[in-house]
């Protein structure tokens, strides 16, 4: 298979809001995140769906790697044949995939995380710099106030993750919620997955968590460019984050509920949510 098949592929399987943005921008664009999501994506899988740590662990070191195939020019898995031209025609340095990969590591290595700041570290490599390689790929210039606003909106929708996912990752071994958090607030670990959890400090150390993303947002918001060429180029990043600046009002209004089932976005949600973001570009 041709490897932007290859990538188109892995990106359509994935129903990701990340992906779903992706068709909002002109070709060459697109075929370019296509090709990183498509690495994103089988990066984590390496953690999340291989049989034992040890396979995980291989699968790693295959892309680290290939990772330094590709910038070399002579990658041998389709998705790295994929990304080899992306990164060069959007001068992506590798430090950022690097990063990447790095916090996918974590996932092996780390199952929860004392304080916030040891936190931001995994959110900085897993969300962050997938935010600033988007920057590259949207070919904005790379000014101190956007790539800040990048690392705060990568914080912001990682924070919004967590705490959507503080279930199938609870499954998985994984407490990523600061265990001076829970301390805090009183929470055991194992109080978060009770069948029927309807203790009111879970709901305020929930609230907490998402006042934290909620001061990401504001900060993000303030750095990205507001008006102009720049605003509209970034339109496939406003729009990935006001999906999940929506999904973090959802769990707000009714925090609990995270416990319960997974929250997400309607359709019609989705497309208003859109509708607004293009009439906010182009006026």
């Amino acid at each position: 298979m041709d490897p932007q098949q290859h990538c188109r592929r892995i990106c359509r399987q994935s129903r990701s809001n990340f992906v779903k943005t992706f068709y909002v921008l002109p070709r060459h664009r697109r075929h370019g995140f296509e090709a990183f999501y498509a690495f994103c994506r089988l990066v984590d899988d390496a953690v999340d769906e291989a049989p034992t740590n040890d396979e995980a662990r291989r699968q790693l070191d295959f892309w680290s790697n290939e990772i330094e195939c590709l910038y070399a020019d002579r990658p041998t898995h389709p998705v790295a044949a994929a990304l080899a031209p992306v990164v060069k025609r959007f001068a992506i340095p590798r430090d950022y995939l690097d990063a990447i990969l790095a916090g996918c590591r974590m996932d092996l290595e780390q199952m929860s995380y004392q304080s916030f700041e040891d936190l931001k570290k995994y959110c900085y490599r897993v969300a962050s710099c997938v935010g600033l390689v988007c920057l590259h790929l949207f070919e904005v210039p790379l000014t101190v106030p956007t790539k800040q606003a990048a690392i705060d909106l990568g914080f912001a929708v990682q924070l919004t993750n967590i705490i959507r996912d503080i279930r199938p990752d609870l499954q998985r071994g994984r407490v990523y919620l600061p265990q001076e958090d829970l301390q805090l607030f009183n929470v055991p670990t194992e109080q978060l997955s009770e069948q029927h959890p309807s203790s009111a400090r879970i709901i305020e150390l929930i609230r907490f968590e998402m006042a934290r993303a909620r001061n990401f947002y504001d900060q993000a918001w303030q750095g990205f460019p507001n008006e102009g060429r720049e605003k509209r180029q970034l339109i496939a990043a406003t729009l990935m984050g006001k999906i999940y600046e929506k999904l973090h009002a959802k769990i707000v209004a009714d925090p609990i509920r995270v416990l319960q089932e997974k929250i997400s976005l309607t359709t019609w949600q989705k497309l208003g949510i859109t509708r607004e973001v293009f009439a906010g570009a182009y006026l």
